[in-house]
């Protein structure tokens, strides 16, 4: 009885948590529906809502049903997806690492999945390849960051802005590498460039069938972590009396977040700062216990990609690259994540100064 007292998220609170919890969920479920719907309707041809359902159903006009089925409905799927993914993976880190600011992005794990998928990359390779060995690629070079981001927490016990600035220059020289590789692909450099810095530009039913197995997987299994990693947040003493195995639980949470990330970034590439944001919208709303704060960091993050999408499809870009010439096309999503999370970041990182 005293240990169940321990553990966060049991008695009166709990069930208080758990009311709002669902609340919650049942508003961003609305929120994201309606993100969905207008995600189908606006584009440079618009529909309403009734061609909307009549495509959805197989009926009204052949080119709408190809509209709905064939360009809207999988990219929103896919924005839905990653969104979600990145911001699982953001709350994982955050949890792992007891520091508000981690971010896959933001520490360099995006940025090593992407040096992976570039280096795999024939150097005639006009596009970015669509199969099943990507997120696996992309796992390597996410787990490679990963682990020496960790390792030197481990060692040195670094916390708070200090390890999030170590983060931002581990990085700032992956970004650079991918940077200098990306040169030697002459043949659709747009394509690459647009990919790297968070594009769903093209999504189509193959990336969604790329992702859904792993989304499936790994967001279950991340779920049921979360009472193990909500004692984990009591500190290491405690947990040791609690008997969580400390090492097992971190490893375990640290390859999901990179699983995470990796299956992310293979689909629609490097979105910045969706791991930071939906985690900390989440935790405003449900709290920190990660029971809850998982799969609010789901909902938000999947909600704020797709409706980042949605904001960067009204602009327009024009490119005159080898293999792109004189193509123009709606901004990269994660360029609105960014101009959004960039300012969050300081925000975040005013708040905690106090732990430098």
């Amino acid at each position: 009885m005293a240990e169940n007292k321990a553990i966060p998220g049991i008695g009166e609170r709990s069930a208080r948590h758990s009311r709002r919890f669902w609340i919650v969920t049942g508003v961003l479920l609305a929120m994201l529906t309606a993100l969905v719907l207008l995600h189908l309707a606006f584009g440079r041809t618009p529909l309403s809502l009734e061609e909307i359902m009549a495509a959805l159903s197989g009926n009204g006009q052949d080119g709408h049903r190809h509209i709905v089925w064939n360009l809207r409905l999988p990219r929103a799927l896919v924005a839905m997806t990653a969104g979600g993914l990145l911001g699982l993976a953001g709350a994982i880190l955050q949890v792992v690492m007891r520091n508000p600011l981690m971010e896959p992005g933001l520490i360099g794990v995006s940025a090593g999945a992407v040096l992976a998928v570039i280096l795999t990359m024939p150097f005639s390779s006009a596009a970015i390849p669509i199969n099943g060995r990507m997120p696996i690629v992309a796992l390597g070079g996410a787990l490679l960051s990963i682990g020496m981001l960790y390792m030197f927490n481990g060692r040195t016990g670094g916390s708070g802005p200090r390890l999030a600035l170590i983060g931002v220059v581990a990085a700032s020289v992956l970004q650079a590498a991918n940077s200098l590789l990306m040169l030697r692909q002459q043949e659709g450099l747009a394509s690459i460039l647009l990919w790297s810095f968070g594009s769903l530009n093209g999504r189509v039913w193959a990336h969604w069938n790329m992702i859904w197995p792993w989304a499936l997987a790994l967001v279950p299994c991340a779920l049921l972590m979360a009472r193990r990693a909500a004692v984990l947040q009591l500190g290491d003493e405690t947990a040791v009396g609690l008997g969580l195995p400390l090492f097992r639980t971190r490893l375990l949470l640290l390859l999901l977040a990179a699983a995470l990330t990796a299956v992310s970034v293979s689909a629609v590439g490097a979105i910045g700062f969706a791991g930071l944001i939906g985690p900390h919208i989440a935790a405003k709303l449900v709290g920190r216990h990660p029971v809850y704060l998982f799969p609010a960091s789901v909902l938000l993050a999947g909600t704020l990609l797709i409706a980042a999408d949605w904001i960067a499809g009204s602009a327009t870009l024009s490119f005159s690259l080898p293999g792109m010439e004189h193509r123009v096309t709606s901004l990269p999503a994660g360029a609105v994540t960014t101009l959004l999370g960039a300012p969050f970041f300081l925000y975040l990182l005013r708040l905690t100064k106090k732990l430098i």
